[in-house]
């Protein structure tokens, strides 16, 4: 979907210039693996989880695993495929489009473990749409689809027809009703070649909510409408982006079954985007808009971008809503309204090391169903990505992961946020992504440093970035046993803050990780280039850390993952992999972490005048979603 990342929008604006199993799978067994795309003889060790055929409910036949996921490509040995379109030929210029997935979200249902959801950004028909995922048979065998996302109440017609959606999240109720939440938009402008957006209403985006009453293989048509905007300006809304869901599944909850959205509401303009909220107590067929929750306070947001009073925290993103067994709901988010030292590039008096351009995480709760909220909380400062186009060349005005040493094979755009959880009514964890951590400068490891910001990009720029045990980005928990009143990293240095990412002998970097709760324990799943040579060839892996007495770390993916060629770069490699993955654990004791995999082939075939299309092409490698099966 269009990303907005507030600090490169900043600079933008200042310059002239989006069924139960009873057993689980078998444990850990170490096995030795070639990855078939690497130079020949690359191995290397993999701890992962075999997939292990469940004892299937009444009426379920049990079949095999199959390699070829019916008949698409299916280049892993264990990990299980779940989108199951073969949609992987692209016209040369068109990479991606109609062969590339991204950006998941993981649902398990609270009264069969074995109904799985998966949703995802799709891109079989070219442009993005909300895909769904669907398994009866706790993640072993999936059937897919595209969300009824077409038109919905027109602003100057009967209908308004959408040219793309995406940003995606899925959910069950108590009752095992399903819900995918998707966000639709319109590219506007010069991309579908029409006339400015406010005059054909072009630019408009609306957030729609669908159900299923049979665990995702059907759909509601068109979805209930939250909200939606023309995108003109004339309703104070520029954009509606990055949406997530929560529903409150507990038994103990005053507001069980409520489902509560969250977004980033961008003003026309684009110098503000505040998080808000609305919820439904009638499985979405009506909406109380609760409006925006970010909140104000003078210490934490001392700058703001949009002219608002200083304390207005509503330079905002990457909203993540959830509930606590009493009912409680918080909402985590990314916030840019703090005061450090590299804002003075821009005019703002900051004090101060003047290289400084942290930000930080911040929450908001509400003890009366979404209704009002808290002040915000610190929940911990963090570092972000470092700016793509300074280090790579490559994808101007966006952060990315590199290489170290540098090359041009990882480009594609990339963000650090927060996911958490409430394991009980007090006990909030909340994890998120820090390129400055307790690895980045140390004695033996790490030579890294904030330097400020790069003043035509608005993003972070660092010393160390691309060296060898240089930078790199950890995945940071931040603790509250008060109910969310205080975290251990609302006074706490980031360099001193609790790492649940694993390192190896050479720093490496995790990105991307999604947290879920299991009897008392906050699993995490993220992306990994601690294996092999990963961290120098840009190659990837999925690791799951299982919050377990013995901080145990599982590498999900059986081989790595090479870099992508859809939506290439002029070098050919992906500028977009989506923004962030998924995870969700079941009542059998049975995790499912969900990731864009970019291990299968792309073709693409003679399209000159005359020319035969066969054979097919290898132009590269595209993004599939994938998924494993792993007994905790």
């Amino acid at each position: 979907m269009r990303k907005v990342r507030v600090p490169a929008l900043l600079a933008i604006l200042l310059l002239p210039l989006v069924a139960a199993a009873n057993t689980a799978p078998a444990r850990v067994k170490t096995n030795v693996l070639t990855n078939r795309f690497a130079p020949s003889g690359n191995k290397a060790f993999y701890n992962i989880k075999s997939p292990a055929t469940p004892k299937l409910p009444a009426g379920i036949k049990a079949r095999p695993l199959t390699s070829d996921s019916n008949g698409c490509s299916d280049s892993s040995a264990t990990n299980v495929r779940a989108n199951q379109e073969c949609t992987n030929q692209s016209a040369a210029g068109y990479y991606g489009r109609g062969s590339s997935q991204n950006e998941t979200a993981a649902a398990v249902d609270p009264t069969n473990p074995h109904n799985l959801l998966l949703g995802q950004n799709d891109y079989m028909f070219g442009d993005g749409k909300c895909g769904i995922d669907y398994s009866t048979d706790g993640g072993h065998h999936w059937g897919s689809r595209l969300l009824p996302m077409n038109f919905s109440p027109g602003f100057v017609a009967a209908r308004h027809y959408w040219t793309s959606s995406g940003d995606p999240s899925v959910a069950f109720d108590s009752t095992g009703e399903a819900y995918m939440l998707c966000g639709a938009f319109d590219r506007g402008g010069l991309v579908q070649d029409i006339s400015a957006c406010p005059d054909a209403a072009q630019c408009g985006s609306g957030l729609f909510l669908f159900r299923s009453a049979d665990h995702g293989a059907s759909w509601s048509f068109t979805g209930s409408l939250i909200v939606q905007s023309d995108g003109s300006g004339a309703d104070g809304i520029g954009l509606l982006d990055k949406q997530y869901m929560a529903i409150d599944t507990s038994p103990t909850s005053p507001h069980k079954d409520r489902i509560y959205v969250t977004w980033s509401q961008f003003s026309p303009e684009f110098s503000a985007s505040p998080i808000t909220l609305a919820y439904s107590d009638d499985h979405g067929n009506s909406w109380h808009q609760t409006g925006t929750i970010s909140g104000f306070d003078t210490t934490l947001c001392p700058i703001n971008f949009s002219g608002a009073a200083a304390g207005t925290c509503d330079a905002n993103q990457d909203s993540d809503p959830f509930t606590a067994p009493n009912g409680d709901v918080y909402v985590a988010f990314t916030d840019f309204n703090n005061c450090s030292g590299s804002l003075r590039i821009f005019g703002f008096h900051c004090p101060g090391n003047p290289n400084d351009n942290h930000n930080q995480i911040l929450i908001v709760k509400s003890t009366n169903g979404g209704n009002s909220f808290s002040s915000p909380v610190k929940v911990g400062t963090y570092f972000d990505l470092p700016d793509c186009f300074t280090y790579t060349g490559q994808d101007l005005f966006r952060a990315c992961v590199p290489t170290a040493p540098l090359s041009g094979a990882s480009v594609f755009r990339a963000a650090n946020y927060p996911s958490g959880v409430a394991l009980s009514n007090n006990r909030i964890e909340v994890d998120y992504g820090s390129y400055v951590n307790r690895h980045s400068n140390q004695p033996i490891l790490g030579n890294c440093a904030p330097a400020g910001l790069n003043p035509t990009t608005g993003l972070n720029l660092y010393t160390g970035v691309g060296q060898v045990n240089g930078c790199n980005n950890d995945i940071i928990r931040s603790t509250s046993t008060n109910a969310g009143a205080a975290f251990n990293g609302t006074g706490t240095d980031v360099q001193s803050m609790p790492v649940i990412s694993q390192e190896g002998a050479q720093l490496s970097d995790q990105w991307w990780q999604w947290t879920a709760k299991y009897r008392g324990r906050a699993l995490t799943s993220y992306y990994d280039r601690q294996y092999g040579d990963d961290t120098a060839t840009g190659f990837m892996d999925m690791t799951l850390f299982l919050d377990n007495t013995d901080n145990e770390h599982i590498r999900v993916t059986d081989s790595s993952m090479p870099p992508g060629n859809d939506f290439p770069d002029s070098e050919g490699y992906s500028t977009f992999f989506g923004d962030y993955s998924g995870l969700a654990v079941g009542s059998d004791g049975v995790a499912h972490p969900v990731w864009m995999d970019n291990r299968n082939p792309i073709y693409s075939f003679d399209t000159t005048p005359g020319g035969d299309p066969r054979p097919l092409i290898l132009v590269g490698f595209g993004a599939d979603i994938y998924t494993a099966n792993i007994g905790i």
